[in-house]
């Protein structure tokens, strides 16, 4: 199982944000960068920064669950539902919500499932501090919700399978 910990842990996932120069990189299974280019923060809106974070939120869980299921395949580890328990487990599972702020609550990443996400950012952000306290702030904020959901989810397996 060492082994599988290991690969896991060395998944990276890079994406851009679609229609942007905002990439993103999502390692060590909680650890998220994100960058911007040349400007973009200095013009970008804050709605459109949300709508660009939450989309790419999206596309580094769908990264890292292709990742994750290669990894899988590797082992003999069955994660699909075997039975019923398994398939209402699968299905709370995809109603667990999750919410992570940064420390200065200027930033808000929510999910259901780690499939819908939210992104809010408090007006003003982007005109009050600079490019890489933003990217730290939404990299924290993003860690969180990860954490939170991971929480919920280990409460969740305790409840069907323990």
């Amino acid at each position: 199982m060492e082994d599988l910990a290991e690969r896991l842990d060395s998944i990276r996932v890079h994406v851009r944000a679609p229609g942007t120069e905002i990439e993103a990189e999502f390692r060590r299974r909680t650890g998220i960068t994100l960058s911007f280019g040349e400007s973009v923060y200095d013009f970008i809106g804050e709605s459109a920064l949300e709508r660009a974070l939450a989309a790419t939120a999206r596309l580094l869980w769908v990264g890292w669950q292709r990742q994750y299921r290669t990894a899988i395949e590797e082992t003999n580890l069955n994660i699909d539902a075997d039975d019923l328990r398994d398939s209402n487990f699968f299905a709370d599972r995809a109603k667990v919500e999750a919410v992570g702020a940064s420390s200065d609550e200027r930033i808000t990443i929510s999910t259901v499932g780690m499939e819908n996400f939210s992104v809010h950012i408090v007006p003003g952000t982007i005109r009050e501090i600079p490019e890489d306290e933003f990217a730290a702030s939404a990299s924290e904020a993003a860690t969180k919700v990860i954490e939170a959901f991971q929480a919920k989810v280990d409460e969740l397996k305790k409840r069907y399978y323990e």
